[in-house]
């Protein structure tokens, strides 16, 4: 009697095994590893009469004590104003479901996006979007939270919930772009079933009767190579694939991108520097948040790894023009020096730790639109034709110095004339003869100005010329022969401090990428002036301020339709 009482035992052990899908799942990859960004294909059989639910998630798991930004790993463990803070909690940073039954985990809903608070609390800065709302873990049928691999707890979905639906944590953790601004994606079904734009490119039939199904599905274009995912079915464990290259892989940047495609989009940027005269760095931030796409480490904030990469250029760039400027002693050392200490403390001390800690990328993006419009909107009216020939006038004036200059190191003048002279210093202000003319030289209102102008250069990952030259020129009335040394000076501290300063808080710049940025805009600025003189400065200004504008709507919200 005992025996039998044992086979039952076993024979119904065994029928519940098999009924919880445990016994019946068989499934095989049809490649053990795929480049990022290609298909992860899958097929083979459950028991009959179950829902499929394939899990796609990274080996290596992740929580904010990995995260290698300060910033971040405090906001990530310890939350902001009380809200997500997460602890120990350790989540894989990729992570899919693809079921034939996605609503038991997540709703398509239509949700309102974009800034919420102060005068953009209004369309089309606060804009409709099309997402896959995650459900509540207590929501969520006890059987199938039983099928979602390595996410058994609610503080875990909580976690994965915030990198998939906030800016900040998509931004630091998950890194793929969200859909249509909305949020990103994880859970997933067959294309077909739910024409949604996250369903783009996944495959999935289940014979419900048979249990037999396949599946197909891109994760992630820039997984970084060698990366490792476990592939599970209803809860077990059927295979591991390997990530591989797709290209060439920025490590720091955290992106596939081809490097010659970095080099020319950084050429095209010299020559609108050259153009333009300032805003190389504003250019450069731009080019890498939409072209290259840079995404930074996993637990780093995507902007920043943008704002150090972006400095490397504005630290270059100035360093020819500037030793020249030297070198013909055509620098204003006492006017100068008082700037350059200011901007160096405010880019040292000041705007990085801010910038790390509040301008992520999503406020940065919006703040750097604004910036577009207001250069988009000088350079408009600086293609007024009053003020081109405005323009035009002060250029005869600095070729006029500059013929002077010529003259003066012709006839051994040079020494005597560029040798700054000032009766008495005054840290308030004081004349200073230079190069045969008297200016007012004001030292606290540039060390004022530079502390000022240096923070917001330094928070936004820009050299700041943009700010320096009408500081200057507006402001304390210098001329342009005068400011134009100054201001490269300024570029080079903002960069210098700013670098720096970064570097130590732990957010390195992508050095490759960095230096193809660098190498390409400097070519550029060789190009930029023979193409300067063939074409119309007024097209040439307002096809940029135009540009900058576009910038501006596509980084506020405005244009719904390049979201």
């Amino acid at each position: 009697m005992k025996r039998i009482s044992l086979l039952l035992g076993i024979v119904l052990a065994g029928v519940m095994l098999v009924s919880s899908g445990a016994l019946a799942v068989d499934a095989k990859l049809a490649a053990k590893s795929v480049k990022a960004g290609s298909a992860i294909s899958l097929e083979g059989t459950i028991a009959p009469g179950q829902d499929l639910f394939v899990i796609i998630s990274s080996e290596k798991m992740f929580s904010p004590d990995d995260a290698l930004g300060p910033k971040e790993k405090k906001r990530l463990k310890n939350g902001k104003k009380g809200k997500n803070a997460f602890g120990d909690t350790a989540i894989p940073p990729v992570y899919y479901v693809v079921s034939n039954t996605p609503d038991k985990l997540a709703t398509a809903e239509d949700s309102w996006k974009g800034q919420t608070k102060g005068i953009f609390a209004f369309p089309p800065f606060k804009y409709n979007v099309r997402i896959n709302k995650l459900k509540d873990w207590g929501d969520i049928d006890p059987a199938v939270k039983g099928m979602l691999a390595t996410v058994k707890t609610e503080e875990q979905w909580k976690f994965l919930t915030f990198t998939h639906e906030k800016k900040f944590g998509i931004n630091t953790v998950a890194k793929e772009a969200p859909i249509k601004a909305g949020n990103t994606r994880m859970v997933l079904t067959d294309a077909q079933q739910q024409p949604e734009a996250w369903n783009k490119d996944v495959t999935l039939s289940l014979d419900k009767q048979t249990g037999k199904f396949s599946m197909s599905m891109k994760p992630y274009k820039n997984i970084a190579p060698g990366t490792q995912l476990g592939v599970y079915v209803n809860g077990q464990k059927v295979d591991t694939l390997t990530i591989e290259k797709s290209g060439f892989f920025f490590k720091t940047g955290n992106v596939y991108m081809n490097p010659l495609i970095v080099f020319g989009g950084a050429f095209i940027i010299g020559i609108l520097f050259v153009i333009m005269g300032a805003a190389g760095g504003l250019f450069t931030a731009a080019f890498q948040i939409t072209v290259i796409g840079t995404k930074g480490p996993i637990g780093i904030n995507a902007g920043n790894t943008i704002k150090p990469t972006n400095l490397f250029l504005t630290m270059c760039s100035p360093i020819t023009g500037l030793m020249t400027f030297i070198k013909e002693k055509r620098f204003a050392t006492p006017v100068a020096i008082p700037f350059a200490i200011g901007i160096v403390t405010g880019a040292f001390f000041i705007g990085p730790p801010l910038s790390a800690k509040y301008l992520n990328l999503a406020a940065f993006k919006f703040y750097l639109g604004i910036i577009c419009l207001v250069i988009g909107i000088k350079l408009f009216t600086e293609a007024m034709p009053s003020a081109i020939e405005k323009k035009k006038a002060m250029k005869a004036i600095v070729q006029k110095f500059n013929a002077a200059v010529k003259e003066a190191k012709e006839s051994g003048k040079a020494m005597q004339m560029g040798s700054i002279e000032f009766d008495k210093f005054n840290f308030i202000s004081f004349d200073m003869r230079f190069w045969g003319e008297t200016f007012v030289a004001k030292p606290l209102l540039m060390l004022i100005g530079g502390l000022i102008m240096g923070i917001i250069a330094s928070s936004f990952g820009v050299g700041g010329g943009f700010m320096f030259m009408p500081f200057m020129t507006t402001m304390v009335g210098y001329p342009m022969y005068l400011a134009v040394p100054i201001a490269l000076a300024g570029t080079f501290s903002t960069s210098v401090g700013a670098v720096a300063k970064y570097v130590m808080l732990g957010y390195q710049p992508d050095w490759i990428m960095a230096a193809l940025i660098a190498a390409g805009a400097m070519c550029g600025g060789v190009v930029g002036p023979k193409i300067q003189k063939k074409l119309p400065e007024i097209f040439l200004k307002r096809m940029l301020a135009a540009a900058l504008i576009l910038t501006f709507m596509k980084y506020t919200g405005l244009l719904w339709f390049m979201r």
